[in-house]
Protein backbone atom coordinates (compact mmCIF):
# COMPACT_ATOMS: atom_id res chain seq x y z
CA UNK A 1 0.00 0.00 0.00
CA UNK A 2 2.90 2.37 0.89
CA UNK A 3 4.67 1.50 -2.38
CA UNK A 4 1.46 2.19 -4.34
CA UNK A 5 1.00 5.55 -2.57
CA UNK A 6 4.65 6.41 -3.11
CA UNK A 7 4.40 5.57 -6.83
CA UNK A 8 1.26 7.70 -7.17
CA UNK A 9 2.94 10.67 -5.46
CA UNK A 10 6.03 10.25 -7.65
CA UNK A 11 3.84 10.19 -10.79
CA UNK A 12 1.95 13.30 -9.68
CA UNK A 13 5.23 15.03 -8.92
CA UNK A 14 6.57 14.19 -12.37
CA UNK A 15 3.40 15.47 -14.04
CA UNK A 16 3.57 18.73 -12.09
CA UNK A 17 7.20 19.11 -13.09
CA UNK A 18 6.34 18.56 -16.76
CA UNK A 19 3.52 21.11 -16.57
CA UNK A 20 5.84 23.59 -14.84
CA UNK A 21 8.52 23.12 -17.51
CA UNK A 22 5.95 23.58 -20.29
CA UNK A 23 4.62 26.75 -18.67
CA UNK A 24 8.12 28.14 -18.25
CA UNK A 25 8.94 27.28 -21.84
CA UNK A 26 5.78 28.95 -23.09
CA UNK A 27 6.51 32.04 -21.02
CA UNK A 28 10.03 32.22 -22.42
CA UNK A 29 8.58 32.38 -25.93
CA UNK A 30 6.19 35.22 -25.13
CA UNK A 31 7.06 38.43 -26.95
CA UNK A 32 4.79 41.48 -27.04
CA UNK A 33 5.34 43.91 -29.91
CA UNK A 34 3.82 47.36 -30.35
CA UNK A 35 3.26 49.20 -33.62
CA UNK A 36 1.95 52.70 -34.35
CA UNK A 37 0.17 53.63 -37.59
CA UNK A 38 -1.85 56.60 -38.83
CA UNK A 39 -5.44 56.11 -39.99
CA UNK A 40 -5.38 55.08 -43.65
CA UNK A 41 -1.87 53.67 -43.45
CA UNK A 42 -0.70 50.06 -43.38
CA UNK A 43 -0.23 48.24 -40.09
CA UNK A 44 2.20 45.35 -39.73
CA UNK A 45 1.94 42.78 -36.94
CA UNK A 46 4.64 40.20 -36.31
CA UNK A 47 5.26 37.24 -34.02
CA UNK A 48 8.18 34.87 -33.77
CA UNK A 49 9.34 31.99 -31.61
CA UNK A 50 12.73 32.38 -29.98
CA UNK A 51 13.05 28.63 -29.52
CA UNK A 52 12.55 25.85 -32.05
CA UNK A 53 9.12 24.21 -32.05
CA UNK A 54 7.21 21.84 -34.30
CA UNK A 55 4.48 24.30 -35.37
CA UNK A 56 1.41 22.83 -37.06
CA UNK A 57 -0.58 26.03 -37.63
CA UNK A 58 -0.46 29.76 -36.96
CA UNK A 59 -3.70 31.59 -36.07
CA UNK A 60 -4.22 35.34 -35.81
CA UNK A 61 -7.04 36.80 -33.71
CA UNK A 62 -8.20 40.30 -32.77
CA UNK A 63 -8.46 40.46 -28.98
CA UNK A 64 -11.88 41.63 -27.85
CA UNK A 65 -13.67 41.69 -24.53
CA UNK A 66 -15.21 38.25 -24.23
CA UNK A 67 -14.53 36.24 -27.39
CA UNK A 68 -11.56 36.93 -29.68
CA UNK A 69 -12.25 37.50 -33.37
CA UNK A 70 -10.59 35.12 -35.84
CA UNK A 71 -8.70 36.85 -38.67
CA UNK A 72 -6.50 34.37 -40.50
CA UNK A 73 -4.72 31.03 -40.30
CA UNK A 74 -1.76 29.45 -42.04
CA UNK A 75 -0.56 25.87 -42.18
CA UNK A 76 1.54 23.90 -44.63
CA UNK A 77 -1.28 21.44 -45.32
CA UNK A 78 -4.12 23.97 -45.77
CA UNK A 79 -2.26 27.10 -46.81
CA UNK A 80 -3.59 30.59 -46.09
CA UNK A 81 -7.16 31.19 -44.96
CA UNK A 82 -8.41 34.77 -44.46
CA UNK A 83 -11.78 35.40 -42.80
CA UNK A 84 -14.15 36.89 -45.41
CA UNK A 85 -14.58 40.15 -43.48
CA UNK A 86 -10.87 40.89 -43.88
CA UNK A 87 -10.26 39.65 -47.42
CA UNK A 88 -8.75 42.37 -49.57
CA UNK A 89 -7.59 44.26 -46.48
CA UNK A 90 -5.40 41.73 -44.68
CA UNK A 91 -2.88 39.13 -45.76
CA UNK A 92 0.20 37.27 -44.60
CA UNK A 93 3.34 39.11 -45.63
CA UNK A 94 5.67 36.54 -44.11
CA UNK A 95 4.77 32.89 -44.49
CA UNK A 96 6.69 30.95 -41.89
CA UNK A 97 5.33 28.81 -39.11
CA UNK A 98 7.91 30.04 -36.60
CA UNK A 99 8.09 33.65 -37.78
CA UNK A 100 4.83 35.14 -39.04
CA UNK A 101 3.72 38.60 -40.18
CA UNK A 102 0.37 39.96 -41.30
CA UNK A 103 -0.37 43.38 -42.79
CA UNK A 104 -3.59 45.36 -42.49
CA UNK A 105 -4.12 47.82 -45.33
CA UNK A 106 -6.10 51.08 -45.06
CA UNK A 107 -6.13 50.91 -41.27
CA UNK A 108 -9.20 52.19 -39.43
CA UNK A 109 -9.64 53.37 -35.86
CA UNK A 110 -11.58 50.16 -35.21
CA UNK A 111 -8.35 48.22 -35.88
CA UNK A 112 -6.75 49.76 -32.79
CA UNK A 113 -5.93 47.20 -30.11
CA UNK A 114 -4.00 44.02 -29.45
CA UNK A 115 -3.89 40.89 -31.57
CA UNK A 116 -3.21 37.32 -30.47
CA UNK A 117 -0.80 35.23 -32.48
CA UNK A 118 -1.32 31.55 -31.66
CA UNK A 119 1.31 28.97 -32.57
CA UNK A 120 -0.28 25.52 -32.42
CA UNK A 121 2.69 23.29 -31.62
CA UNK A 122 3.34 19.61 -30.94
CA UNK A 123 3.68 18.42 -28.26
CA UNK A 124 3.80 21.70 -26.26
CA UNK A 125 0.36 22.90 -27.35
CA UNK A 126 -0.68 26.48 -28.03
CA UNK A 127 1.89 29.24 -27.54
CA UNK A 128 0.25 32.66 -27.53
CA UNK A 129 1.91 36.00 -28.17
CA UNK A 130 0.52 39.53 -28.39
CA UNK A 131 1.19 42.12 -31.06
CA UNK A 132 -0.48 45.48 -30.47
CA UNK A 133 -1.48 48.13 -32.99
CA UNK A 134 -1.92 51.75 -31.93
CA UNK A 135 -3.97 53.60 -34.53
CA UNK A 136 -4.00 57.39 -34.43
CA UNK A 137 -5.52 60.32 -36.27
CA UNK A 138 -3.48 63.50 -36.23
CA UNK A 139 -4.47 66.29 -33.89
CA UNK A 140 -6.39 69.31 -35.13
CA UNK A 141 -6.99 72.10 -32.65
CA UNK A 142 -8.12 75.70 -32.35
CA UNK A 143 -8.53 78.43 -29.74
CA UNK A 144 -10.56 81.63 -29.80
CA UNK A 145 -12.39 83.89 -27.36
CA UNK A 146 -15.26 86.36 -27.26
CA UNK A 147 -16.11 89.12 -24.79
CA UNK A 148 -19.71 89.91 -23.96
CA UNK A 149 -20.83 92.39 -21.30
CA UNK A 150 -17.35 92.36 -19.80
CA UNK A 151 -17.25 88.57 -19.47
CA UNK A 152 -14.80 86.46 -21.45
CA UNK A 153 -15.53 83.04 -22.94
CA UNK A 154 -12.61 81.13 -24.46
CA UNK A 155 -13.22 77.99 -26.49
CA UNK A 156 -10.56 75.38 -27.18
CA UNK A 157 -11.40 72.54 -29.57
CA UNK A 158 -9.33 69.45 -30.30
CA UNK A 159 -10.12 66.58 -32.65
CA UNK A 160 -8.03 63.41 -32.85
CA UNK A 161 -7.72 59.76 -31.96
CA UNK A 162 -6.94 58.59 -29.32
CA UNK A 163 -9.01 61.10 -27.39
CA UNK A 164 -7.11 64.33 -26.72
CA UNK A 165 -6.95 65.85 -23.24
CA UNK A 166 -7.32 69.60 -22.73
CA UNK A 167 -5.97 71.74 -19.89
CA UNK A 168 -5.73 75.50 -19.46
CA UNK A 169 -2.84 77.76 -18.48
CA UNK A 170 -4.25 81.17 -17.57
CA UNK A 171 -3.32 84.08 -15.29
CA UNK A 172 -4.96 84.11 -11.89
CA UNK A 173 -8.60 85.03 -12.34
CA UNK A 174 -11.98 83.81 -11.23
CA UNK A 175 -12.99 81.29 -13.86
CA UNK A 176 -15.11 78.24 -14.57
CA UNK A 177 -14.64 75.47 -17.10
CA UNK A 178 -16.95 73.14 -19.00
CA UNK A 179 -16.13 70.30 -21.35
CA UNK A 180 -18.03 68.48 -24.08
CA UNK A 181 -16.93 65.26 -25.78
CA UNK A 182 -18.24 64.20 -29.19
CA UNK A 183 -17.49 60.88 -30.91
CA UNK A 184 -17.80 61.08 -34.69
CA UNK A 185 -18.91 58.28 -37.07
CA UNK A 186 -15.32 57.82 -38.30
CA UNK A 187 -14.21 57.10 -34.73
CA UNK A 188 -12.36 60.34 -34.03
CA UNK A 189 -13.16 62.25 -30.84
CA UNK A 190 -13.67 65.99 -30.45
CA UNK A 191 -13.16 67.64 -27.08
CA UNK A 192 -14.56 71.16 -26.66
CA UNK A 193 -13.43 72.94 -23.51
CA UNK A 194 -14.79 76.36 -22.55
CA UNK A 195 -13.26 78.78 -20.06
CA UNK A 196 -15.49 81.45 -18.50
CA UNK A 197 -13.92 84.51 -16.85
CA UNK A 198 -16.18 87.00 -15.06
CA UNK A 199 -14.11 90.09 -15.78
CA UNK A 200 -12.24 90.28 -19.06
CA UNK A 201 -10.27 93.34 -17.85
CA UNK A 202 -8.38 91.10 -15.40
CA UNK A 203 -6.89 89.30 -18.41
CA UNK A 204 -6.24 92.31 -20.63
CA UNK A 205 -2.88 91.96 -22.35
CA UNK A 206 -2.45 88.47 -20.89
CA UNK A 207 -1.89 85.21 -22.74
CA UNK A 208 -4.45 82.42 -22.68
CA UNK A 209 -2.96 79.00 -23.34
CA UNK A 210 -4.89 75.85 -24.15
CA UNK A 211 -2.66 72.79 -23.77
CA UNK A 212 -3.70 69.66 -25.64
CA UNK A 213 -2.14 66.31 -24.81
CA UNK A 214 -2.25 63.66 -27.53
CA UNK A 215 -0.11 60.56 -28.06
CA UNK A 216 1.95 61.51 -24.97
CA UNK A 217 2.89 64.88 -26.49
CA UNK A 218 1.72 68.38 -25.57
CA UNK A 219 0.73 71.08 -28.05
CA UNK A 220 -0.06 74.62 -26.97
CA UNK A 221 -2.61 76.90 -28.61
CA UNK A 222 -2.41 80.50 -27.40
CA UNK A 223 -4.14 83.83 -27.86
CA UNK A 224 -3.48 87.23 -26.32
CA UNK A 225 -6.45 89.01 -24.78
CA UNK A 226 -6.79 92.46 -26.32
CA UNK A 227 -6.90 95.43 -24.02
CA UNK A 228 -9.96 97.64 -23.85
CA UNK A 229 -12.46 94.81 -24.30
Amino acid sequence: MKEQLSSQMTYQGLMLSVVFIMLCRTEADTVTQKNVVKVGGNGTLSCFLKESHDVLQVTWQKKNTGVNENLATYSVSKGVNIVEKYRGRLNFTRLSLNDTTITLWRVRIQDDGCYACIFNTFPTGAIVQDSCLTVYEQLRGSLHYVVSEGNLTATCSANAWPRPVISWIVPKAESEKTEEVVTHPNGTVSVISKLYVNSSTSLAGQLLICRVRHMEEDRDYSVKVKEGQ
